[in-house]
């Protein structure tokens, strides 16, 4: 192991979106309080020597915690591995849930990123998805967060809901604001969701395929203009302020988890804990391992690679017998134009990120 990424699962909201179907809800501060205290004794049986490249606490909404319960989190994390000095830190947090006060807190236990949950600048969008904040809100907790020395600021946008036409206005108010990185996403409907059964029903009317992918154009033309460079599918950042965490999942670098339903891969093992808090909550040791065979991580070095602007290692995939040049899959879309080789990867072309699935599962046939 060169580097380790470590996330933290903090699976409470103040209230749950329409469109979410995350491992995530509304519970008392009792559960909370037991919540922390279990995944502290998670975090200290777990030890190993490799310094800590990035730190990720998301959810859910880290930021409904106190300050001193992601302290106390922080410093089981600090006694028990050993960071890197340049290490990345993110909180993901709620315009509405970040007090100055707290922000300086995060800023004093080593958060250097913050991501918000923006995902609109439209009152009506963050209405109609059951959202907590509105524009102003938001717009003043990445100021906020900016004032008392945040220089890294995510904000997540949700697209494909309704018709946008001040979307270059929204990527400018918001990298003013203090954004460094975007990370953009398509809605996806799942199911059983709210969102998805009022939409169901005809209650609601979202954007058809062709009116989303023509927002995404839009938005894509916006982000450029900006200066936010596109690294990855649905991520964009300035100059310098790419996401170290997840280009660590991209690269399949190792990585542990820690909380209720979090994912652990060190050594070729993927584990796994319950999605079940109160489960969670009675025996936080149990976890479900999978030993991934070479076809296996084959595949995902591929799917997760292509999602990157830079691509997959030509080295890595000849290490699994994977030798470009000679499947006739990758040498018919390379003929096609719809991915490219240089010297060290090879790289979907970013004019067709839009088919990376479809690419993808030719690749690993």
């Amino acid at each position: 192991m060169n580097k380790l990424g470590i996330y933290v699962h903090i699976p409470f909201c103040e209230s749950k979106c329409k469109y979410c179907n995350f491992i995530s809800g509304i519970f008392s501060q009792d559960i909370q309080k037991r919540y922390v205290s279990a995944l502290i004794e998670e975090i200290k049986r777990e030890k190993v020597e490799t310094k800590v490249a990035s730190i990720f606490f998301g959810g859910g909404t880290p930021s409904i915690l106190t300050a001193e319960a992601i302290g106390k989190i922080m410093h089981a994390i600090k006694e028990n591995f050993n960071l890197a000095k340049n290490a990345e830190i993110s909180i993901e947090c709620n315009p509405n849930s970040v007090t100055k006060e707290k922000l300086k807190s995060y800023i004093s236990l080593g958060f250097n990123r913050i991501s918000f949950g923006v995902q609109s600048l439209d009152d009506e969008v963050l209405m109609l998805i059951g959202r907590v904040h509105n524009k102003a809100q938001a717009l003043q907790a990445i100021k906020l967060a900016r004032s008392v020395g945040f220089k890294n600021i995510n904000a997540d946008l949700l697209l494909g809901i309704k018709e946008n036409k001040n979307i270059s206005n929204d990527i400018m108010e918001l990298k003013t604001a203090g954004v460094t990185h975007i990370s953009a996403y398509m809605l996806i409907l799942e199911q059983d969701t709210p969102l998805f059964n009022e939409a169901k029903q005809n209650k609601i009317k979202l954007l058809s395929d062709d009116e989303s992918v023509a927002q995404y154009e839009k938005y894509l033309k916006a982000l450029r203009q900006n200066g936010f460079y596109r690294y990855e599918i649905s991520n964009f950042a300035l100059k310098d302020y790419k996401c170290k965490h997840n280009l660590n999942y991209w690269e399949c670098g190792e990585y542990l988890g820690f909380g209720v339903s979090a994912h652990s891969y060190i050594n070729g093992v993927r584990y796994s804990n319950t999605e079940n808090i109160s489960e969670y909550l009675k025996n936080s040791k149990y976890k479900n391992y999978e030993k991934l065979t070479k076809q296996e991580k084959l595949e995902e070095l591929i799917m997760l690679g292509l999602r990157t602007k830079r691509g997959v290692s030509l080295k890595k995939l000849e290490g699994f017998g994977y030798k470009v040049l000679e499947n006739k899959n990758a040498l018919k879309m390379i003929s096609l134009g719809l991915i490219k080789m240089n010297n060290t990867h090879l790289y979907i072309t970013s004019k067709n990120f839009g088919i990376a699935n479809q690419i993808i599962l030719r690749l690993v046939e």
